[in-house]
């Protein structure tokens, strides 16, 4: 038996798993109990751990849905999982919150037990700071030692009535009314309020930061099924409002993801007829729209030109940019992010960018930072540098009509 304790973000607990869980001989058995669940997190486990159930593996994960950590849209993609066994654990009168956290990884020759504070969200596999312990024991040798250490956990591994209960369709649509089950644009306006509150009042009025800060990897790519996905859905609804009148069904607004950075191939930006301005595709702009502080942080501007009126969404963010191969050494300037309502297009300032001799091929990683002074990180990566051979896997989705691309992580 060895016993392991993990520090995050020292190691990403989410790599972690996900290797075990790849990893030969399949594993026979995984459970995941998390008092919280994110959606693009439980995306990410999707392939390995329903292509582990198709094997023959028992999979079972046990979600809690208290204080609103689990959304709807969490729920109901988990219903879907009819390979997986899902439940839902709660006690239903208050102050008797489920809280842990637990993942189970047994194969035939090893069984990795993890318990700590990390849940099955990209802040707990990915951002946050967490600590976890992690037993391997080694089967058949430690056999009796791990039967022990199941059954003290059994009340979580193997969840029973009356607070356990088997997620089926039927359960997701009863749950799915209840008023403290958050839907995932709910969580977004609590997320925008509470940054509105904490930013309210003039610079000069708040107190001065005590506590610094350090550079933390960015999270893996987000799949690009989800994202795939998002962008479909986000075109449809987009054709659904241009043409109202049509027959398709309603789109009902896709749920949307809260990543840490923004990844896009740049298109050609050297040229003496180049106007220094970088396009972000729009479908990338409503998957997370929070990400990009759409549409709370921009002023509608009117500006009159050739005898029409064209009409601006402008935000003048603060960003600091740099090298991706010198990050240390960086310019901080407002840049203008803008929406041009005529033509349905998204824009950013791009002069640094060229200045440093960005074009076509070439990527940028934006990093959502929200912190006193700046608004976004924005990196540059030359092709043929280890950092654009790094962040080029993150390009997962392509622009329509064009052949750049963009993803999250």
């Amino acid at each position: 038996m060895i016993v392991r304790h993990i520090t995050q973000p020292d190691q990403f607990h989410g790599q972690i798993l996900a290797t075990l869980l790849a990893q030969a001989p399949h594993p026979r058995r995984v459970v995941l109990v998390s008092a919280f669940a994110g959606l693009q997190t439980v995306m990410r486990f999707k392939h390995s751990l329903i292509g582990l159930s198709e094997r023959g593996a028992l999979v079972r994960l046990v979600i809690g849905v208290d204080m609103q950590g689990t959304s709807r849209e969490v729920l109901q993609e988990l219903a879907s999982w009819t390979q997986v066994e899902v439940f839902v654990y709660r006690h239903r009168r208050p102050g008797h919150t489920f809280h842990p956290k637990i993942a189970l990884i047994e194969s035939p020759t090893a069984s990795d037990v993890f318990v700590g504070s990390n849940n099955l969200t990209e802040g707990g596999l990915f951002r946050n700071y967490e600590a976890a312990s992690h037993i391997t024991y080694s089967l058949p040798a430690d056999s009796d030692a791990y039967t022990q250490a199941c059954l003290g956990l059994r009340r979580f591994l193997e969840p029973t009535l009356p607070l356990g209960l088997r997620l089926t369709p039927n359960l997701y649509q009863a749950l799915a009314q209840r008023t403290d089950i958050p839907s995932e644009a709910q969580l977004q306006a609590d997320r925008r309020r509470q940054r509105a509150q904490s930013q309210a009042g003039e610079p000069a009025q708040r107190p001065e930061e005590i506590f610094g800060t350090e550079a933390i990897p960015a999270p893996p790519p987000l799949p690009a099924e989800l994202l795939d996905a998002l962008s479909l859905a986000v075109n449809r609804r987009r054709r659904a409002v241009a043409q109202p009148n049509a027959a398709a069904p309603a789109i009902v607004s896709p749920a949307q993801i809260a990543p840490a950075s923004f990844y896009m191939t740049l298109p050609t930006l050297q040229g003496p007829n180049i106007p220094g301005e970088g396009r972000i595709p729009l479908a990338a702009i409503e998957m997370a729209e929070d990400f990009w502080g759409w549409p709370d942080a921009y002023e509608r501007r009117e500006s009159p030109r050739g005898g029409a009126e064209r009409v601006y969404f402008n935000w003048r963010s603060r960003w600091q940019i740099a090298n991706a191969a010198n990050p240390g050494v960086h310019t901080r300037q407002e840049v203008r992010m803008y929406m041009y309502e005529n033509s349905s297009d998204f824009r950013f300032y791009a002069r640094p960018l060229v200045n440093a001799g960005a074009d076509l091929g070439d990527i940028v990683r934006i990093t959502r930072i929200g912190s006193e002074d700046v608004d976004f990180e924005c990196l540059l990566a030359h092709q043929g540098t280890p950092e654009h051979a790094t962040w080029l896997p993150f390009c997962t989705t392509l622009v329509r009509s064009s052949t750049r691309r963009f993803g999250y992580g």
